[in-house]
């Protein structure tokens, strides 16, 4: 995987969206040229890329320079920080098996950076965070953020006076330094040589109220199947499927779809030749899974199927489908499993 490959669920970004938004700060900006735009973050099958997710939170960062923003987006709830990766780990029997789910599927949560436990067995657990793809600018953010996180977490299971043993950052002690200690309330010491989180190892065997192995389960499948590479996309191609499928009822242009993208259609273009893609391929595709999907699925006439894909005219939707399938709509709404159950559907069926 590349950094321009969108997998990465947009979780971090919409935290730090709505904290901007909080302050009445135009947030929009943030996504100039990066393909995105801050409603797509609410489309649970969103996925951004490291470069675009890297640019909105440089941007995000300078906006809001007297902010320790990492810190406030980790001090949340481990269900906002961590999605469904917090469920499987507030489900977990034991804060070390909690750990491991970290281990595990972090990169489910949309984290940009990961951990390396040392020490493990003896009477102190180091944390060591390491950023996939080194960005001094970032590296405050995603410190504040990923430590957070954890302190939150193990807060919620230990105790609101819990706190690590101690704490070290490799960048120099910023103008919050002091929010630090009032969060963490441990020594926190700037300027090391990695960035690391010490806890008691003890801390390993404390039991989790809130275990429960149904949902565990459940949980640990969604997790994977979020971070499984089953259809790897660049950044720019994902963008354009969510904003399709977020207007089927009344499709957007190859214009509108690039000002909400925050570039120019000549940009949009070139970015998705680029990709080997173009816009009319990505809007059949986007189309025909959902028009599939509600053929098989729901009771809607197909001439209704054709209106919650765009298409005023049924006639119309059903040659588009069967350009798009081989089949007619009528034969897959009849075979259930999307293949023509008997030949010779007619193409006018309603």
């Amino acid at each position: 995987m590349t950094p321009s490959d969108a997998v990465i669920p947009p979780t971090l970004l919409s935290a730090v969206v709505a904290i901007g938004r909080q302050a009445g700060l135009s947030v929009s900006a943030w996504f100039s040229g990066t393909g995105l735009a801050p409603v797509l973050l609410d489309d649970a099958d969103v996925r951004v890329s490291l470069d675009q997710a890297r640019t909105v939170l440089r941007r995000a960062v300078a906006a809001l320079p007297d902010r320790p923003l990492g810190l406030e987006v980790g001090a949340r709830d481990a269900l906002l920080s961590f999605g469904f990766v917090g469920v499987a780990m507030r489900t977990s029997a034991t804060v070390g098996d909690a750990f491991r789910v970290i281990d595990e599927l972090h990169r489910a949560s949309g984290s940009l950076a990961d951990f390396i436990a040392e020490g493990v067995g003896g009477d102190e657990i180091e944390l060591y965070l390491r950023e996939r793809w080194p960005d001094p600018a970032l590296l405050p953010f995603l410190a504040e953020e990923a430590f957070a996180s954890i302190t939150a977490f193990l807060r919620s299971v230990l105790g609101e006076t819990w706190a690590p043993n101690r704490i070290f950052l490799s960048y120099r002690s910023p103008a919050h330094a002091a929010r630090y200690q009032r969060f963490f309330r441990c020594p926190v010491h700037f300027g090391a040589d990695a960035d690391r989180f010490v806890i008691s190892s003890d801390v390993l065997r404390s039991p989790i109220p809130t275990h429960h192995e149904p949902t565990l389960r459940t949980a640990l499948a969604v997790c994977r199947s979020l971070i499984a590479p089953t259809r790897i996309r660049p950044g720019v191609v994902a963008a354009v499927e969510a904003l399709v499928n977020a207007h089927l009822h009344r499709p957007l242009s190859m214009t509108e779809i690039a000002e909400e993208m925050h570039i120019s259609e000549r940009t949009l273009r070139r970015q998705l030749a680029e990709a080997g893609d173009n816009f009319g391929a990505i809007r059949d595709r986007v189309r025909e899974r959902h028009a599939t999907a509600l053929l098989r699925r729901s009771t809607l006439a197909i001439s209704a199927v054709a209106a919650e894909v765009g298409f005023r005219d049924g006639r119309e939707f059903r040659r588009a489908y069967r350009r798009w399938t081989g089949r007619t709509p009528l034969a897959v709404r009849t075979s259930g499993d999307g293949y023509p159950a008997t030949e010779g559907y007619p193409a006018t069926g309603t």
